[in-house]
């Protein structure tokens, strides 16, 4: 039997599907990329917005349309939300809610088909955010114990992965028996290997002090995505945020106390019913005097069952746009002015294929030269600059500075 397994989504999708073609391949299922050369296709779908609705039926609707068709199950949050929505579409054989996503991967180890490992340790929200139909879909917050993370970590290590992403749905609330986020950094930190640990995602209101001193361990990357959503306190009181922007950006000065090197993202979301002129202003301004590394910015999106969908004053989808384009071009200023800091330096990063590689603080550079590094490996790159393009050139190879260095 040959299998697909095809994701729409976040790295917590990434990382289940992930682990789903490891119990494939353990039950003896030959995993192959082509759906055509496929007996079964599994197709891990997505519902945070509108658009992950429409990735996810077009992709149903491609495979299940191939000929001969393999048979089709669809997976995910699309049909935790709308299960007769997929159950009608001409070709679908199975479906599977979250609770029996989980009971078929819940105690296998990921199988990563890309460079970097995401290992999956937390799941659910209990924060109840205005716009979020996530924690709605996936329940109550759950974490992976300890010893099955320390498991798994080490069998990542050993198969050659240099890198491994912790992933959750609310990361930052992991707790196993006494032992948080922090406690388990330091569990894994010390393990034997060559390699370095890179967080996923994490809620501001989640990170204290003692997990903020832990990230000046060489072996945590030096870049954390802190999802703002808002830089205006009334916005983020209507979304039912933990925190204010004053204690938001607190945050990031510590952070950068223990790490001054530290490439800080965040999401933004434009558009919340009420956000007016004035408060997208003070998002805008906040955000770039916090210098940050980059931006993901995402219009609002409303999602049937959430406290945000039956608000009032709602932002047309033109000024949506607007403020989406504003950020968006914030976004490319701010990533310039970051990677600008270490033109001429050298880093630590993972190869991911034959001509790009990442660096500790998420720098992707295009790799100038032939690489001998296999993907998954580790290199130390001078970085460079090619036509604003941010490049590598490999230690050894650096006979003199390169151009635009």
């Amino acid at each position: 039997m040959k299998a697909s397994v095809f994701t729409v989504g976040c790295r917590l999708n990434q990382s289940e599907s992930d682990a789903l073609r490891a119990r494939l391949v353990e039950d003896g299922v030959m995993i192959v990329k082509d759906p055509a050369d496929a007996g079964e296709c599994f197709i891990n779908t997505c519902t945070v917005t509108n658009r992950a609705d429409r990735s996810s039926v077009q992709l149903i609707r491609r495979i299940c349309r191939l000929r001969p068709k393999p048979r089709v199950v669809v997976i995910g949050c699309f049909v935790q939300r709308l299960s007769e929505k997929v159950k009608a579409i001409p070709g679908v054989d199975e479906v599977w809610d979250n609770k029996r996503k989980l009971a078929e991967i819940s105690d296998a180890c990921p199988a990563p088909e890309r460079s970097r490992a995401l290992l999956k340790v937390q799941d659910g929200c209990d924060r109840g955010c205005a716009y979020c139909i996530c924690s709605l879909l996936r329940g109550k917050p759950t974490s992976l114990p300890r010893v099955d993370v320390v498991s798994r970590f080490d069998r990542l290590v050993k198969a050659g992965f240099h890198e491994i992403v912790l992933t959750g749905l609310n990361l930052g609330t992991y707790y196993d028996n006494g032992v948080d986020l922090a406690g388990l950094l330091g569990l894994l930190s010390c393990r034997p290997g060559d390699f370095r640990i890179r967080l996923g995602s994490i809620e501001p209101d989640t990170v204290n002090s003692t997990l903020v001193d832990c990230f000046a361990d060489k072996r945590i990357s030096p870049h954390f995505h802190l999802p703002l959503q808002s830089g205006d306190d009334r916005i983020l009181e209507r979304m039912g945020r933990r925190y204010t922007s004053c204690q938001y950006a607190e945050l990031v000065r510590q952070i950068r106390g223990v790490r001054p090197d530290a490439n800080i993202g965040a999401d933004v979301i434009v558009g919340l019913p009420g956000e007016d002129e004035d408060s997208f202003e003070r998002t805008r301004s906040f955000v770039a005097s916090l210098k940050l590394g980059y931006l993901h910015v995402f219009p609002f999106c409303p999602r049937p069952g959430t406290k945000a969908y039956s608000m009032k004053n709602c932002v047309p989808e033109y000024e949506k746009k607007r403020r989406s384009k504003t950020l968006r071009n914030l976004s490319t200023w701010l990533r310039s002015k970051y990677q600008a800091q270490y033109i001429g330096k050298l880093r630590q990063a993972v190869v991911e294929s034959g001509q790009t590689a990442l660096t500790d603080n998420y720098l992707r550079l295009h790799l100038e030269g032939n690489c001998p590094v296999e993907p998954r490996g580790f290199v130390n790159l001078l970085i460079g600059q090619n036509q604003g393009r941010p490049v590598g050139f490999l230690e050894h190879l650096v006979t003199k500075t390169p151009t635009g260095v």
